[in-house]
């Protein structure tokens, strides 16, 4: 059994960052199409007719719909090897020059930097989900108010409603993008991108239901990323 010390969590990001999992396919006997974003092929780990055995070259992972066997490049590699994820981790680092020595001074600097990058990830991505439920309440609200109040003399006189009328189509293409972001249809780029935008049109949102008290709405808290 292979030994590796606490540097293993460096180790094992290193590792990720030099061999991805379609690297780890080519030097296997897997044949695998290409479907939308991911590949599909037949599972190694069963017997079948039907490929249901599936990669995701964006996340570095593989699942197979059909044993349910699943996991990232290294638990790839071990399964494939027939060994397990602690020799494919000894094999894999020898393979790209690293030791499972004692931590140098900069790998520590290169893991308080990955650390700090995660957490601000983290953030991001609760503040992105924050987001995307306020604008749906947002959508909610004005929308039920907007049944409530369909006299033309009404909606003039009610700058919320004109407002609302005025931004409906620009707001469900907005909760389309931030969706799109959920679900990784979009890139980390364009997830900034339109939680930016968002943001800003949910603060003039909040400013505006401020002005008319409105309760339930000036009292959520949302954070610019």
């Amino acid at each position: 059994m292979c030994k590796i010390n606490p540097s293993l969590n460096y180790i094992i990001t290193e590792i990720k960052s030099k061999i991805d999992i379609l690297t780890v396919v080519e030097e296997s006997n897997l044949h695998l199409r290409k479907r939308g974003r991911n590949y599909m092929g037949l599972c190694p780990f069963h017997s079948e007719k039907t490929a249901s055995f599936s990669i995701n070259p964006q996340k570095n992972i593989f699942k197979c719909f059909g044993c349910g066997v699943s996991g990232d490049q290294i638990n790839l590699y071990a399964q494939l090897h027939g060994i397990d994820n602690g020799q494919a981790v000894y094999q894999l680092l020898h393979r790209i020059g690293l030791r499972g020595d004692k931590l140098t001074k900069q790998q520590k600097i290169v893991i308080s930097k990955r650390q700090d990058d995660q957490k601000l990830e983290k953030k991001f991505e609760q503040e992105y989900k924050h987001l995307f439920d306020y604008l749906c309440k947002l959508r909610n609200f004005t929308k039920a108010k907007a049944k409530k109040h369909k006299d033309l003399g009404q909606v003039e006189q009610d700058y919320l409603l004109i407002r609302y009328y005025h931004e409906k189509a620009y707001q469900e293409y907005l909760l389309d993008a931030l969706l799109a972001g959920l679900l990784e249809e979009i890139d980390f780029d364009q997830q900034i991108d339109i939680f930016e935008i968002a943001m800003g049109v949910v603060d003039n949102w909040k400013n505006l239901l401020k002005k008319q008290k409105l309760k339930g709405f000036e009292n959520v808290e949302l954070t610019s990323f």
